[in-house]
């Protein structure tokens, strides 16, 4: 530790971010870590990342198996769309490393499980970014979700119960995510390795409403608004009612 509450950069936490798109390079800076390598399959998302961090010996990769390798890199921020959330992460954790990831974790719940089991093999720390669980004012309650899940456990608002999710208790945008059926086959650009892009998803002719943004609209890579923002808020509502539903 230094003082005026510096830290020495020796007991910073470093990271390694994987998809440099809007999500990942606007969490450069999340938790205090000091990044140290990134990556992308599009150049021009590198480029973009290399212009926000400076020049700062930040290393830069197209191929995240590369960037997973680097002793200097602790933790592996998983920001590329979601149907490399579960590979990624979980060769993350067999290379030892702790993961943060962003949601949706996996694509499918096989890929969940499989997930679990390489973090837990490898005795790893992961992290799924859902943080309305521990921040947000619960759905314009005023306060977050834990006096909530307190409130359900007591009984005191009897059983079953029935919990609604829509505009009216916030969730209210991110309902435009809607994928297109008749796309152009478009050429790739040359900054893009749309091959990689694509990874396990099917293939399909290059288009530019299928990658960056606008993925999330195709089921083949993401599950729309339900998918994205969506999953903010059915997470407090599984947190709080773990362990509380009663034996049948």
């Amino acid at each position: 530790m230094l003082g005026r509450g510096y830290l020495a950069p020796s007991d910073t936490l470093t990271k390694g971010v994987v998809g440099t798109g809007g999500m990942g390079r606007g969490h450069f800076g999340y938790a205090g870590t000091r990044v140290v390598a990134i990556c992308d399959v599009d150049k021009g998302h590198i480029q973009q990342a290399m212009n926000q961090l400076g020049d700062k010996g930040v290393k830069t990769f197209t191929d995240y198996r590369e960037l997973i390798q680097l002793p200097e890199v602790d933790i592996v921020h998983v920001a590329t769309p979601p149907h490399w959330h579960g590979i990624i992460a979980a060769d993350a954790a067999r290379a030892g490393k702790d993961v943060w990831c962003e949601k949706p974790m996996t694509a499918t719940i096989g890929e969940g499980k499989r997930l679990v089991e390489a973090v837990q093999q490898h005795g790893r720390i992961f992290r799924l970014n859902t943080w309305f669980r521990f921040a947000d004012r619960f759905y314009g309650m005023g306060t977050t979700v834990q006096p909530i899940k307190k409130l359900v456990e007591s009984g005191l608002l009897g059983w079953p119960l029935k919990v609604t999710v829509s505009r009216h208790t916030g969730f209210d945008w991110k309902f435009f995510w809607v994928g297109k059926t008749n796309l152009e086959p478009q050429a790739v650009p040359k900054e893009l390795d749309y091959d990689m892009w694509l990874g396990p998803a099917p293939y399909k002719p290059y288009n530019p409403h299928r990658v960056h943004g606008t993925f999330r609209g195709y089921w083949d890579y993401d599950g729309g608004g339900l998918g994205d923002m969506g999953q903010h808020y059915l997470d407090p509502i599984q947190y709080f009612l773990v362990k509380t539903i009663p034996a049948l």
